[in-house]
């Protein structure tokens, strides 16, 4: 699947930008919204639950790291198209 990340918009929709809206990074990834994102901090805290170190594994392969992510998709609108 994809989301309106800047990692899509790099390979398939070149013509957009691609870098964060935050400064911080070149090309907005996945990883970089979940851990490192300034304009998600206030909602990291309902990652960290289910990882202190906010491993991709714990987050991506766990019931409570799922249930996390998808409560910071929800109260973050990370990954949305605005």
């Amino acid at each position: 699947g994809h989301g309106f990340v800047g990692t899509y918009y790099y390979l398939f929709l070149p013509d957009l930008p691609s870098s964060c809206p935050c400064g911080t990074s070149d090309i907005q990834f996945c990883l970089h919204i979940l851990s490192e994102c300034p304009l998600y901090e206030e909602h990291r805290y309902l990652l960290l639950t289910a990882s202190q170190d906010l491993s991709p594994s714990a987050i991506l392969r766990t019931h409570k790291g799922l249930t996390a992510l998808a409560k910071f998709i929800n109260a973050s609108n990370a990954f949305g198209n605005s």
